[in-house]
């Protein structure tokens, strides 16, 4: 092999090594990026059936009464604070078994048209653009002589599951909803326990 064959078969050699590790990082950039992309709350929440709410350290926490086929809606936003549009696919049925996920609506246009509960439509998907965030209503029911655990206990929870694409790559994110959704099943009597005022 003459000389400036076997250097040009060299540095194609070496252009070829320095390609595929700058497509190494670029996909480990990208795997990175959406692994690691997260929505958040929004700056929106109503809670118009809750009984009670407080506040402690920042924290607002709306409670609720759990009643046998009674449903409750409480409202959130979810906010893209991240670079890249993203496609919200689902809002996720994190039911129990006292109760599950009976509708999903949503108000796209909450600064606008701000949070009434009558422009909303049933979820569908919808892009979120970078600063951009979405209303969701969430109904939850009841099931028939559902008892949580007895009269007077209580669950928690924070987050709402969720499923989104950032970047192509399918994710499922339990979204921070911006305070405290508290349920308590009622007292002998029907009525809120003494400890939930």
């Amino acid at each position: 092999m003459p000389p400036t064959t076997a250097r040009c078969a060299g540095r194609r050699g070496r252009i070829c090594v320095v390609a595929a590790v700058v497509l190494l990082l670029l996909s480990a950039a990208y795997l990175t990026a959406t692994l690691r992309y997260e929505l958040g709350a929004g700056s929106f929440s109503a809670h118009p059936q809750s009984f009670s709410d407080s506040s402690a350290g920042g924290i607002r926490e709306y409670r609720y009464l759990a009643q046998p086929d009674r449903t409750i809606e409480y409202g959130f936003s979810i906010a893209n604070r991240g670079p890249v549009t993203v496609a919200l696919e689902e809002v996720v049925d994190q039911g129990g078994p006292a109760y599950s996920v009976d509708r999903v609506r949503m108000e796209p246009d909450v600064i606008r048209q701000g949070i009434t509960g009558f422009h909303a439509v049933p979820f569908q998907p919808i892009h979120l653009r970078p600063d951009d965030q979405v209303f969701i209503w969430v109904t939850l029911r009841f099931s028939e002589g559902a008892q949580v655990s007895g009269p007077c206990a209580a669950f928690w929870f924070d987050t709402q599951s969720v499923r989104f694409t950032a970047l192509g790559m399918p994710r499922e994110q339990r979204v921070p909803i911006g305070h405290v959704i508290t349920v308590t099943t009622p007292d002998a009597d029907g009525q809120p326990c003494a400890a939930y005022p």
